[in-house]
């Protein structure tokens, strides 16, 4: 097996300065040229650090933590995708935890925190705020990731509010009026804010807002399809409708079809987040791309420097980059 010092011999260099190379430890200047000759003796003996090792010198164990929903929710494969990729790209190792896995008790994250990974990202509305709190006493760092509580500035979230602005403005500018939203939960703060989104877009625009083509769900396609249901009992149904993300707008669809209408004949349809199977629909559906990729990227980032600086509290990151993504979900009214 290869060793520090063999690679240190072959660059030329002493141990201590690969050893810093390796840690990314920038107290020290070390010129690029250095740097390059380094990375390239490592390349050429196939040199792996023994991360055993290292974890006993620094007290670290170069795994960090991320809690979600569930491995359901197609969005989160974005978001996990860049976190993985940041993790390995620093020497870290990825463990992505579901919350609807059995056996996790509410104080669960505060003993893994304690005992087995240097930090946690928590991409999930699941944990009680209270016990994201009590996480400041394990003096581990943690990064909220999608969501924002209050008195917690340790976050990266997306430009939700634009995200709802641009699927409203898309429906208005096809000349619907009659525009309902199927929300997240409310107490979430990406579905609040994709509410406000919508509100301030109908009212830039003239539109009356109207409670009743207001429909709270969950992120889910049962509720988008429950929902969908509550507002084709309506005497005058919406024309177009705004769901809160891609697995409620499936839901909606499938209530449309299910009672004997047509996408976008009859109604035209819309939801957050592009994944990887929205063109594959029958229709297509039309998304407002949000970049999940780079907010997993983004989190683990500050997440590893908080690490590696011992900092409990940093600023929060919102990440802009919402795009609209035209498709067969909706239709234009201005020529009927």
């Amino acid at each position: 097996m290869t060793t520090l010092k063999e690679v240190a011999k072959l660059a030329n260099v002493h141990p201590s300065v690969v050893s810093r190379v390796l840690n990314k430890d920038n107290t020290l200047n070390i010129k690029e040229e250095t740097r390059t000759r380094i990375n390239e003796a490592i390349n050429e003996l196939n040199y792996s650090p023994n991360s055993a090792a290292r974890s006993l010198k620094t007290n670290q164990s170069r795994m960090i933590g991320m809690a979600i929903p569930d491995f359901n929710n197609p969005v989160y494969s974005s978001i996990i995708h860049g976190a993985e990729d940041h993790a390995a790209m620093e020497g870290y190792h990825l463990l992505v935890y579901s919350m609807k896995q059995k056996g996790l008790g509410k104080d669960f994250f505060s003993k893994l925190l304690k005992e087995r990974i240097d930090g946690l990202l928590i991409a999930t509305s699941d944990i009680n705020n209270k016990h994201i709190l009590s996480l400041n006493e394990t003096k581990k760092p943690f990064v909220l990731v999608n969501r924002m509580i209050q008195d917690v500035e340790n976050y990266v979230v997306l430009d939700d509010e634009r995200g709802g602005k641009l699927a409203t403005e898309h429906l208005i500018d096809l000349g619907h009026r009659h525009i309902a939203h199927i929300t997240g939960p409310l107490y979430t703060g990406t579905a609040l804010k994709r509410f406000q989104g919508y509100r301030e877009m109908l009212q830039e625009k003239n539109i009356p807002f109207e409670v009743k083509y207001v429909q709270e769900s969950d992120y889910t396609m049962e509720g988008g399809y429950q929902s969908m249901e509550k507002l084709l009992e309506l005497d005058s149904p919406p024309t177009a409708i705004f769901a809160a993300n891609v697995m409620v707008a499936m839901g909606a669809i499938k209530a449309i079809h299910d009672n004997g209408f047509q996408v976008p004949a009859d109604f035209s349809v819309i939801g957050i987040h592009d994944v990887f199977f929205a063109s594959g629909l029958s229709p297509s559906l039309t998304t407002v791309d949000m970049p999940l990729y780079e907010m997993g990227s983004r989190a683990v980032a500050q997440l590893i420097n908080a690490i590696s600086e011992r900092k409990l509290k940093f600023p929060g990151i919102t990440i802009d980059g919402a795009t609209l993504i035209p498709r067969e979900s909706t239709r234009s009214l201005l020529h009927d």
